[in-house]
């Protein structure tokens, strides 16, 4: 999960790490907008860890940030729209301090109406055949691209895309024509693919264009106050409320629902998958490919969904624990089903930690997967990284493994208390990690218990998508000398954050309310030995070539992230290890230098990283 790559604490109800007064409107008619803004300001400026200076330049990396979120790819504003924006580049820290959103309304009005002439664009695009048959170029990064002088540009644009997506899909159907034993499928000529492809891709376009037009003004305006949270740092975030929700499920594994995966394909709502021990798997008549027509709510009439767009269908399916929620579906034999289904607990099983036994050469190597550092932060009694992974090498451990290997690759993350008793697995009591806030001095998180509960072989892979909770279990283990960190440079995040309700901080118009919640960061981390896992990451001792390697992630490739420091070491005493740790790595270095397998791999890395932009394709999945 490198999508949130953030580092969570556990939440107080009193927000007792906040210690900061509300924010009080001094305008009667403040509107909702302008109290969101005013609030989360205001618990910047006092909260956060490093609050930036509110100037110039931290306004044209607002305004540049908000364009390129808006329109990223070039394809809605023209020139002469960020001309008339140009006039604010300088000035939006002057709205902010004043609790003025021009900037913001100008540029969300403009956005709307250029897609509303987008919408006729593509359209005429696809109304005529295409010539496949000359030389054409189009460019898909909207950062290498300028914006269209005018409006006959941006059409020629549009026409561009359109051939661009009609070819791929022209294609995709000559290949699936080559395949096919079907006497009508193998009888169709160019002309009349031609024209399916063209056909297939304004269906799809259709569908795009609807989501475009339903989105909310809450969304777009959260987009404009992410934009300023995230020139103050990239993992500041603000949370309208149902995108709160969102998140605390990510972090805890579970959800209510019926437990199907939802996938929407040209205008319908089909079932993907269903989750084993689910809710509608325990009913038994919902099945993989059955397409949704109505949902009807507990004593409610039937709605008809077919169009909807699918998080929309999430939102009325989903639903209190022991609550009843009935499908009309049509199964894949073309008749239709009244399904009734009691909601329940749903967990993400992919979430959670699992262990196997990789047998070899004679010895049973123990493997634990660990996805992300959950926690339920709604349920005390809920689900656990901490004590997951303990129950996971106990199993391991009964059928006597010679070593332990644990994945943290694509680990993005999570609760930094259970990364402190995951290490305490590993260690006997001592420090695993060091928390600075902003006007304190640094302080250790130590494991209390005396004795580890595996003291055997231990090596822990890393990639560059594991970050935070992640790169601290992995430096303190290498700093103990307790395992061999293998993989390549980890993300290189250093910072922790808490999330607060917006709504605490605010003593106004309770009828604005709800706001929603801002992640805020509030502290670093440091390694045990004094050094930052900020922007550097955690080095590992054997590296392993990988084939995304050179692709652009991590915290330093953004210029917004906090800068890296050391502090003086915690008081702890590296492991006297009966293995020779230097002679291992090198061996492992050696014998990774002359593998035709990674030599293969170095090579293959650059073809992959020039075809790693692919076409957007309109297809999206949530569980339910």
């Amino acid at each position: 999960m490198i999508a949130d790559n953030n580092e969570i604490r556990y939440l107080n109800e009193n927000n007792s790490d906040l210690n900061i007064d509300p924010f009080v409107p001094q305008e009667e008619n403040i509107t909702k907008n302008q109290a969101i803004e005013q609030t989360i300001m205001m618990m910047i400026k006092n909260g956060h860890y490093a609050p930036k200076m509110i100037d110039d330049q931290f306004s044209k990396k607002v305004y540049d940030k908000f364009l390129e979120l808006s329109d990223y790819g070039k394809l809605f504003l023209i020139q002469s729209d960020i001309d008339e924006f140009e006039k604010y580049k300088f000035s939006i820290d002057e709205e902010i301090k004043e609790g003025s959103t021009i900037f913001y309304d100008l540029v969300s009005s403009r956005i709307k109406q250029r897609i509303s002439d987008a919408d006729t664009f593509y359209k005429e695009a696809l109304l005529n055949p295409f010539d496949f048959n000359g030389n054409e170029t189009i460019e898909l990064d909207g950062k290498k691209l300028n914006w269209a002088k005018d409006i006959d540009e941006l059409k020629n644009r549009w026409k561009l895309s359109m051939k661009y997506r009609s070819l791929a899909r022209f294609e995709e159907l000559i290949e699936q024509q080559k395949k096919s034993t079907n006497k009508k499928d193998k009888d169709k000529t160019e002309d009349q693919l031609e024209i399916e492809a063209r056909e297939s891709v304004k269906k799809n376009m259709g569908f795009y264009f609807k989501r475009l037009n339903k989105i909310s003004e809450s969304d777009r305006f959260a987009s404009y106050m992410n934009s300023i949270c995230h020139v103050v740092d990239p993992h500041t975030d603000f949370f309208p409320p149902k995108d709160k929700q969102r998140f605390d499920e990510e972090m805890s594994g579970k959800f209510y629902g019926i437990g199907a995966v939802l996938q929407s394909e040209e205008g319908n709502c089909k079932i993907k998958s269903i989750v084993v021990g689910s809710p509608c798997w325990k009913e038994g008549h919902l099945k993989v490919g059955d397409v949704i027509l109505k949902v009807a709510q507990q004593n409610e009439d039937p709605v008809e969904i077919a169009g909807w767009d699918i998080e929309e269908i999430v939102s009325i399916i989903r639903g209190k624990d022991g609550t009843l929620v009935t499908l009309t579906v049509k199964h894949l034999d073309g008749s239709n089903e009244e399904i009734i289904i009691k909601r329940g607990k749903v967990e993400k099983d992919e979430t959670f930690a699992k262990s196997a036994i990789i047998k070899e050469g004679g010895n049973n190597i123990g493997y634990i997967l660990l996805p992300e550092f959950y926690a339920d932060f709604q349920d005390a009694g809920g689900r656990r990284c901490a004590v997951d992974m303990r129950n996971e090498i106990h199993k391991l451990k009964e059928e006597k493994v010679n070593g332990i290997i644990i994945d943290l690759r694509n680990n993005g993350g999570g609760s930094l208390q259970d990364v402190v008793e995951i290490g305490g697995l590993f260690v006997n009591k001592g420090p695993i990690v060091q928390v600075k806030s902003k006007s304190e001095n640094a302080q250790a998180m130590a494991v209390r218990s005396n004795e580890a509960l595996y003291d055997g072989p231990l090596v822990i892979l890393i990639n560059q998508a594991s970050a935070s909770a992640s790169e601290i279990l992995a430096a303190a283990l290498q700093d103990y000398n307790r395992a061999i960190i293998m993989g390549s440079t980890s993300f290189g995040k250093g910072t922790v954050q808490r999330v607060f309700p917006i709504d605490d901080f605010f003593q106004g118009n309770k009828n604005l309310l709800p706001f929603g919640s801002l992640k805020l960061t509030l502290q670093k981390f440091y390694r045990i030995n004094g050094g930052s896992t900020q922007l550097k990451g955690v080095t590992p001792d054997i590296k392993i070539p990988d084939l995304y390697h050179l692709i652009d992630i991590g915290e330093r490739r953004d210029s917004n992230s906090l800068v890296w420091d050391q502090i003086a070491k915690a008081e702890y005493k590296p492991i006297v290890s009966l293995v020779d740790f230097k002679d291992l790595i090198s061996k492992s270095n050696k014998r990774i230098s002359s593998d035709p397998t990674f030599d293969l791999i170095e090579k293959k890395r650059v073809p992959i990283k020039k075809t790693i932009r692919k076409q957007f394709l309109f297809i999206e999945s949530i569980e339910i």
